[in-house]
């Protein structure tokens, strides 16, 4: 997200500094990453400063960096909002409570009832991902891309593998391997591209921790479709409102009329490569990185394009 945000930023015309905490705790050390930190901050005197998750900065650090400067926090993992029990996620909401605007990929009333200042922001992908040519090797009727860590997911996608070719690309699936025709590893860049671009269906499902989910989605939502992907996702009350079906993607309510769908949409393959053109075209207009920057140097909550 960091680097995404950072080529956005530097295509605007800024001059940027990354400070990756994450990797400095990880080599150098906790207390010598403060001291970093701090010290590339005052190099830099930063006009604007935009948070991350911030775990390898202590709360000090945080406050110490972004006095005095306009500042924002962009968090993509809004549906953790009910594990405050979490040192993890009682460091995201301590950081929040810091910053002057803390943007949320969904849940944003539930992260305001924790005493963030919250808006909603949602996710994008960077605007240089683009369809590749179809491979074999990367084909499937369905096919989805994401880490297996959710049993119920798991037991979605059991459901469509017994009716469709389905492939599954990520970590973590090593239970379902033969069921799910896991392949194994995952995928990223063209090879990610790759396999949205050869299946006929990409789908998309929220995990369970998600439900009751309005207009949240993850970045691969948008990633799938500007990757050539036809998507077929979970229609939330929010998000059918920022994708039409039938225009720019598909959806469904459930199990059963995901399978409906695939059926119906696996006999259409000229209505699919009209979404999957239409859906890329509207992405790349809308929701990548770059349409992201003005709200979060401005700390202006999202405009829907098609409201």
């Amino acid at each position: 997200m960091e680097k995404c945000t950072e080529r956005a930023l530097k295509r605007d015309g800024h001059k940027t500094l990354v400070i990756d905490d994450k990797r400095a705790n990880r080599v150098i050390g906790r207390k010598l990453t403060q001291k970093w930190a701090l010290s590339q901050s005052r190099r830099f005197k930063a006009d604007f400063v935009i948070l991350g998750k911030c775990h390898g900065l202590d709360i000090d650090t945080v406050r110490t960096i972004i006095e005095g400067k306009p500042n924002c926090m962009w968090y993509h993992d809004p549906q953790w909002y009910k594990s405050t029990y979490r040192p993890d996620i009682a460091h995201i909401i301590a950081v929040g409570k810091l910053t002057q605007t803390f943007f949320v990929s969904g849940f944003e009333a539930e992260w305001r009832a924790l005493g963030l200042p919250a808006k909603f922001l949602p996710s994008a992908a960077d605007r240089d991902i683009k369809p590749v040519p179809s491979r074999k090797a990367f084909h499937s009727d369905v096919s989805f891309i994401g880490t297996g860590y959710d049993a119920a997911r798991a037991q979605f996608l059991l459901k469509v593998a017994k009716k469709y070719d389905l492939k599954v690309w990520g970590k973590g699936w090593e239970e379902w391997r033969k069921p799910l025709n896991w392949s194994g590893r995952s995928v990223q860049g063209k090879e990610f591209a790759a396999v949205c671009s050869s299946s006929n269906i990409s789908l998309g499902i929220n995990p369970d921790r998600a439900k009751g989910a309005s207009t949240y989605t993850s970045d691969r939502t948008w990633m799938v479709i500007l990757a050539g992907g036809f998507y077929l996702g979970q229609g939330t009350p929010g998000l059918t409102e920022m994708l039409r079906d039938g225009d720019h993607c598909a959806w469904y309510k459930d199990v059963e009329s995901c399978l409906d769908r695939i059926a119906y949409y696996l006999e259409k393959p000229q209505q699919r490569e009209r979404i999957r053109r239409e859906g890329q075209v509207f992405v790349r207009g809308h929701h990548t990185f770059d349409q992201r920057i003005h709200n979060l140097l401005s700390g202006e909550a999202f405009v829907n394009p098609l409201a």
